[in-house]
């Protein structure tokens, strides 16, 4: 009988030995993750959206510097979102395939680039082997262009979306960028309609098609340089 109560007493000490350890670690656990109050997590998101601010402002002056430098194709492409590069691989096929009913069907910038880069193929314009819509769209078709002789407001991002458009009106984008994990990229395929949209404010006005106001703007860019800016260009030239 005195073996038994000292083996129940035993039992107890360490039980209460267990209780008072496992009090303890609950306890330090909660005085070492207090909870983060809704100030802290505010300061918090507002560091990080303007850390990607100037990211952004960064990004866009190194792609503007990169541009005027012509660089490398690799170099360019990184600016752009990927589905921006599938689209230039796309619109490319699309110059070398469409007809004239299928161009009619383009808004104004695609029409513009498709027979661009006719005109430059028909007249043995081209500079660079590979990568040619992205040269036309960057280099020949002045869209971006319009960009520099504006003055632009300044930057905003939401959550992964960044843009920035004019002084004048800086909640109407006229750009639009994507956050990708670690980097702005330049969605070119929501950019272009939104720059090239006062352009086509003409088309509207005559009721032209995005066509038929390409040819008008490559007239305009290219008269008496070459012949026949006309609507044999909205038919594949054989490539």
């Amino acid at each position: 009988m005195h073996v038994l109560k000292n083996k129940i007493v035993l039992a107890l000490l360490v039980g209460a030995f267990a209780l008072m350890s496992g009090c303890a670690g609950s306890s330090n656990n909660t005085s070492s993750e207090l909870p983060e109050t809704a100030a802290v997590r505010d300061a918090k998101v507002k560091a990080q959206e303007s850390d990607k601010l100037t990211m952004l402002e960064n990004m866009f002056t190194l792609f503007k510097e990169s541009v005027k430098n012509h660089a490398p194709s690799d170099v360019l492409l990184d600016f752009l979102t990927d589905p921006s590069e599938s689209w230039l691989d796309e619109l490319e096929s699309h110059a070398r395939s469409y007809d004239a009913a299928a161009i009619d069907t383009c808004q104004f910038y695609e029409a513009y680039a498709i027979v661009l880069y006719r005109l430059f193929e028909r007249e043995h314009l081209w500079t660079v082997p590979d990568y040619r819509m992205l040269y036309l769209l960057l280099y020949e078709t002045e869209f971006l262009d319009l960009v520099e002789r504006v003055n632009m407001g300044p930057f905003e991002i939401k959550n992964d979306r960044g843009s920035v458009g004019l002084a004048s009106s800086p909640k109407v984008p006229i750009m639009l960028f994507n956050w990708d994990d670690t980097k702005w990229k330049l969605d070119l395929i929501e950019t272009l309609p939104l720059i090239t949209k006062g352009i086509e404010a003409t088309a509207a006005k005559k009721n032209w098609t995005g066509a038929k106001l390409a040819l008008y703007w490559l007239d305009k860019k290219y008269h008496l340089q070459y012949s026949r800016l006309d609507e044999s260009l909205f038919e594949p030239i054989g490539f």
